[in-house]
């Protein structure tokens, strides 16, 4: 008979499935409203009181979810449009685009707000089942990945999609195409490559967890560097949303970094595995 973890209950599958769905419940509540505050007028740089701002300034609207996204692309814009060869200008494209981009940017960022809850009431609901071992593995990455997804998150917005925006709009120029330029495109740009520097950024996590459960071995995967990389390189290239090298390069760089850190952590880490044997 195999033994269960401490604290986990016989409980019928509807049960189970029912704590799953309160605690969902929860995250979408959490959600929803977080995502109706992104509606928000946000408030005018040097309007005077921003809390009455937000609250009162319909005039010249823009909500707020908007609003935090223009503040990582307008420094660019700003600082391109004030050269004599460049003059970006963004337009609506299709009808439903000013809506379809105000709706992606509030939902990605209200995504990013929402996840830590999100993670905690996933981790409320798997803890009964876990044994203490397993519970104190997870407790020891939470924190850790969670902080790696924003780090890749911010990285993305301060450096590879100004990058990428730079380097298209200077291509333009030199192929003599005006500046103009479809905001919908701009957002889903930002959000797609905001969320897979992200994901990268979970590399050494990834590769701590699967060595603490032993199906990782960091001294094999060592020896296959080479493979490791070229199949890294490959799906970057693929899954990033522009057909330039910047944005591939600007994220398999990190990607290296983290994956040597990972090896570093998965060797002290497999060393408890049943299965270790020292390299010769």
């Amino acid at each position: 008979m195999i033994d269960k973890p401490p604290r986990d209950k016989e409980m019928p599958i509807w049960e189970h499935l029912a704590e799953l769905g309160q605690r969902l419940k929860r995250v979408l509540i959490a959600s929803l409203i977080i995502f109706l505050i992104m509606w928000l007028p946000a408030p005018l740089t040097g309007a005077g009181n921003p809390l009455t701002t937000v609250l009162f300034n319909v005039d010249s609207y823009r909500p707020f979810g908007y609003w935090l996204f223009y503040q990582s692309i307008e420094p660019i814009v700003t600082e391109l449009n004030k050269t004599t060869r460049i003059q970006i200008v963004l337009i609506w494209g299709q009808v439903w685009n000013p809506l379809a981009s105000v709706v992606y940017s509030s939902a990605y960022i209200t995504a990013l707000i929402v996840f830590p809850y999100f993670v905690y009431e996933m981790w409320k609901y798997i803890k009964p089942a876990l044994y203490p071992h397993e519970e104190r593995a997870v407790k020891k990455y939470l924190g850790g990945s969670l902080i790696l997804f924003y780090l890749g998150n911010l990285f993305s917005i301060y450096v590879i999609f100004p990058a990428v925006f730079r380097f298209t709009a200077n291509f333009a120029t030199i192929l003599g195409l005006s500046q103009i330029v479809d905001i919908s495109s701009v957002v889903n740009t930002w959000i797609t490559l905001a969320l897979i520097s992200g994901v990268i950024f979970e590399t050494p996590v990834v590769m701590a967890i699967l060595s603490e459960i032993c199906v990782l071995n960091p001294y094999s995967v060592r020896e296959y560097r080479p493979v490791v990389y070229a199949a890294a390189l490959i799906l970057i290239a693929v899954i990033t949303p522009d057909p330039t090298v910047v944005s591939t390069i600007l994220l398999f760089i990190p990607f290296i970094l983290l994956f040597e850190l990972g090896l570093v952590f998965s060797k002290r880490i497999f060393k408890r595995c049943p299965e270790f044997q020292r390299p010769r």
